[in-house]
């Protein structure tokens, strides 16, 4: 008869101990086992990682240093944000509840792990189609709060001045309604339980009538048809991804998974991978959890699957392809126009019209703009086959990219300036932490040094046709010039 702690006990009673245990084990690795103070390998999520993972401790860390170049005032603030925190889009839940039919009906139920996950419950639907959690809706006025108190003089007085753009997509707006909550003093959400799939933040008061939807900024990668033809709409513009994952790597990841559930490794897609992954990510990002999903996988695991991860992102909207980068360049333009902008009418000693330009976008907006930048690029390319080599690699798209990140440029007036150059000095923030300027490695820049060094990029007639898809055009054009021959002769 076994024996629990010297007592007699039923084979029931027997396993409390080993169930507490493990309850321990699974609540000591959910509070220390990762960056940030959560999951295993939450370093590892990539663009669906948790903001504030990226600051090593809570939201904003120790806290963002805002100082100023010596005897200059803020003048202009341009804010380029991504949305945050996000429920599962509409193209991933069906694959995450293929990765749960898979453990129901074919796993070996003889296996514990199996058991957890066929008791877990398939939460996600198709309605939530990326909506702002209310976690995203909190980091969104955090951040608002933290740079209204870092450029007071652009953020809180006469806020009617401020200008606010974002996409359409329903996680971006109400990212944007959620920021000017912030700015406001609200939390961002509602009080309450969190809002369902469908609810988002309501209208906000005072500075709610100030944002406008603008597609062609903020989802310059929708209109850009050189963009769209090369890369969208290639099957073949992916081809690094594909082989990786049928390469060794992704293999073993394969192996292990089938191990673990008692199937057989061709019974498991890389989509069902890719999805039992996600599942362990979004409990995390958005529970804060270690779900069971997660014991599928194993620290090298998590580095395979980021690097996959970055490899689309690499390929498809960042060096991969020279227009990637270049498909962003209206965006770019657009915020050096309003910094020549606030100069001149600083120059004139008029009111400055738009002290800050937030604007918000996705991922797939931020990345190319960096890329446009210079930024985060390795001596050599992501390959399929260089996984081992690129460990270290400067591209790692969560975190450069994660919920919420954003990139802040702020303009600033000096006095005692020797000459205009010197009069008007930049400062780059990327998630609230200085980055240094590609062509100098300074902090703090002279303006025209920073927009000499971008000018063929800013300059718009130059790359007024850079998203023109010629061979669209030339067979436009071939057509028109056979129907005016047929007409005529």
């Amino acid at each position: 008869m076994s024996t629990v702690w010297g007592k007699a006990a039923s084979p029931g009673l027997g396993r409390r101990p080993l169930l507490v245990l493990w309850a321990c084990l699974r609540l000591c690795s959910a509070t220390a086992g990762g960056r940030g103070g959560g999951s295993p390998w939450d370093e590892h999520y990539g663009t669906k990682s948790r903001y504030r993972a990226v600051d090593d401790g809570g939201e904003g860390g120790a806290g963002p240093s805002w100082r100023p170049p010596a005897r200059c005032v803020q003048l202009h603030l341009s804010g380029l944000i991504r949305h945050g925190t996000r429920y599962p889009t509409s193209k991933n839940v069906p694959r995450m509840a293929e990765a749960h039919r898979l453990v129901k009906e074919r796993a070996d139920v003889r296996l514990g792990l199996v058991r957890d996950l066929a008791a877990w419950r398939m939460w996600y639907d198709r309605r939530m189609d990326g909506r702002l959690h209310r976690l995203g809706a909190s980091e969104m006025a955090a951040l608002a709060e933290r740079l209204s108190a870092g450029f007071p003089r652009l953020l809180q007085p006469e806020r009617e001045r401020l200008k606010f753009l974002t996409s359409s997509k329903h996680r971006c707006v109400n990212s944007t309604i959620s920021f000017i909550r912030g700015l406001e003093g609200g939390s961002g959400s509602s009080t309450g339980p969190s809002p369902g799939p469908g609810l988002g933040p309501g209208p906000s008061t005072g500075l709610g009538g100030r944002w406008q939807v603008d597609d062609g900024l903020m989802r310059f990668f929708d209109t850009c048809h050189k963009f769209v033809r090369q890369v969208e709409n290639n099957d073949t513009a992916l081809h690094q991804v594909d082989m990786f994952k049928q390469g060794p790597e992704m293999g073993r990841v394969v192996g292990k998974m089938a191990k673990k559930l008692g199937v057989s490794p061709d019974a498991i897609s890389i989509d069902v991978v890719e999805a039992a992954f996600y599942l362990c990510t979004y409990e995390f990002i958005l529970k804060g959890i270690v779900s069971p999903w997660c014991d599928l996988f194993d620290k090298k695991d998590a580095e395979v699957l980021e690097y996959l991860g970055d490899l689309k992102q690499y390929w498809k909207r960042s060096y991969g392809y020279e227009i990637n980068g270049l498909s962003s360049h209206k965006l770019f333009q657009n915020i050096f126009q309003y910094m020549d902008q606030t100069i001149e009418e600083n120059e004139r000693n008029q009111t400055i019209s738009y002290p800050a330009v937030l604007r918000f976008g996705h991922a797939e907006t931020l990345l190319p703009v960096l890329t446009l930048m210079g930024y985060f690029q390795d001596e050599r390319p992501l390959l399929a086959s260089n996984f081992e080599e690129q460990r270290n690699r400067k591209f790692r798209s969560g975190r450069i990219s994660p919920l919420a990140a954003n990139l802040i440029l702020v303009l600033y007036q000096c006095h005692e300036a020797q000459s205009l150059g010197e009069k008007y000095k930049l400062q780059l923030f990327l998630n609230e932490r200085p980055l240094p300027f590609p062509q100098s490695g300074k902090l703090v820049s002279d303006y025209d040094e920073v927009k000499n060094h971008y000018q063929h990029l800013i300059d718009t007639l130059k790359f007024s046709n850079i998203c023109d898809d010629s061979n669209c055009y030339n067979f436009i054009f071939f057509l028109v010039l056979i129907l005016l021959f047929i007409a005529y002769y």
